[in-house]
């Protein structure tokens, strides 16, 4: 503010008329901050008096009051005698073209939108101030020509008035437009900020389902150890995929001895990071269960015991369920524990039958309940038998109208194939899923697992 604006302002009176109290009080604390003497009436009957008690310099109204309204106490103010020339600022949303035509009716000099920016209202008052100024100078009274898109217009003052009020709305326009401009900068900023950082979280994501895919057994144990892939007497494939996200399926084989083979099967609730983070720790504690690798009731227990104690920590629970199975080619035997798993397919081949491994007694999810103890059952293993190891995205899958593919249509497909290779097998089976449910990609996370016994050990390979 200019020292010529400065005195202007401690002379200046100005009438604050608004029945919000907050707003009256930061507008009022606004004003005497730069120097202007300040009433404050909280209604437009209160505003009456005032202007009785004293005249105000300027009168700053807000349009939406109960009783008398500001187009009402404008209107007032300029048909009265002794205070028509006293200018009126309306406080308004301006979100109808009818505000400016009922501002014009009532007379008022000046609009400024709510909520308003400080510094904006305060060059309003100056520019009203000094306008009033003009006016009693006589300078504003004298009749104006303009012209304006080809047209010449003879103004007075009142017409000068109209003008006035005019350009206030319309500068009230720039002032949102530019605001509005502004912000949709700050949009785009934001926005192209959201792309660079949407773009580094997929390659994030997809660098970690590549380090996950590649955790997965790329080389299969044979046994003995001594025979080639294609001597082995035990014989491994499998199909994994993941949704967009971070996958909570995987699989472990291990070589528990010369003539002994474990598969681990195991499904994290949910996806994403967490899950992933869940089969990470998985992964590293069945390094650590090795040495009882060869009993799978005590492999699961201890596997539950060791998540149990990390995800305790953890304020959202976090469980997974599992199925851990040793085949004994030597004893032609298969060893098996249950944690809440869908029970894998015992195909036999020679029996021509394919049946879901049971239990008597299944046992609960891994990561939950730290003192549950898992039991062992068994059954027989002979040559060209298979087991099929699956997580429940393989078969948890609905048709375009709704129809879920159940538990019987899947050991139906199975049994349908059951004297192909398991590879070809595994390819025919989901294409065949896949087209049920007219998808090219399953919706869940997926891992199928086969182990096949080729031979007991007792045998000599084929040639």
């Amino acid at each position: 503010m200019t020292p010529t604006d400065a005195n202007a302002a401690s002379e200046a009176v100005i009438l604050i008329v608004e029945d919000s109290v907050t707003q009256a009080m930061m507008l009022w604390h606004l004003l005497e901050r730069h120097d202007y003497r300040v009433k404050v009436a909280a209604n437009g009957r209160e505003a009456i008096d005032a202007l009785e008690a004293e005249a105000p310099t300027l009168v700053i109204t807000d349009i939406n009051m109960p009783g008398m309204d500001g187009y009402e106490l404008c209107r007032r103010i300029k048909d009265h005698p002794k205070w028509n020339q006293i200018p009126v600022i309306l406080l308004t949303s301006l979100s109808d073209p009818k505000d400016i035509l009922r501002g014009l009716e009532c007379g008022a000099d000046n609009f400024t939108v709510k909520p308003y920016d400080d510094e904006f209202l305060l060059s309003r008052i100056q520019y009203v101030l000094k306008n009033l100024e003009l006016r009693r100078s006589g300078v504003a009274a004298e009749a104006t020509e303009i012209y304006f898109a080809g047209h010449k217009y003879k103004l007075t003052t009142e017409r000068i008035h109209s003008i006035d009020l005019l350009l206030s709305t319309y500068e009230m326009a720039v002032q949102r437009n530019l605001e509005l401009t502004k912000a949709k900068e700050q949009l785009e900023l934001q926005a192209q900020e959201l792309r660079k950082k949407n773009t580094q979280m997929n390659e994030d994501l997809a660098m970690a389902r590549e380090l996950q895919t590649a955790f997965l057994p790329r080389y299969f144990p044979v046994f003995p150890a001594s025979a080639s892939p294609e001597q082995s007497a035990i014989q491994f494939c499998h199909r994994y995929s993941t949704t967009t996200e971070l996958g909570g399926d995987f699989f472990d084989i291990l070589a528990v001895s010369d003539t002994e083979g474990g598969i681990l099967i195991c499904d994290v609730m949910g996806h994403g990071v967490r899950a992933a983070l869940v089969t990470a720790i998985a992964r590293g504690l069945v390094e650590e269960l090795k040495p009882v690798a060869d009993d799978p009731g005590k492999f699961l227990t201890e596997l539950n015991r060791s998540l149990c104690a990390i995800l305790k920590q953890t304020v959202t629970p976090v469980f997974m369920t599992g199925f851990y199975l040793v085949a004994d080619v030597a004893r032609g035997e298969l060893r098996y524990a249950n944690a809440g798993h869908p029970a894998p397919f015992h195909v036999q081949r020679i029996l021509k039958t394919v049946e879901p491994l049971r239990r008597t007694k299944p046992g609960p999810v891994l990561g939950l309940f730290e003192q549950s103890v898992y039991s062992m059952d068994r059954c027989a293993l002979h040559p060209r038998d298979m087991v099929m190891f699956f997580t429940d995205g393989l078969y948890e899958v609905a048709s375009p109208d709704g129809e879920l593919f159940t538990m019987e249509q899947l050991i139906e497909a199975v049994r349908h194939r059951l004297e192909l290779p398991a590879p070809q097998l595994f390819d025919e089976l989901l294409a065949e899923i896949n087209a049920f449910a007219n998808t090219t990609a399953f919706d869940d996370d997926m891992c199928l697992v086969g182990m096949e016994l080729k031979r007991t050990l007792g045998e000599h390979p084929r040639p």
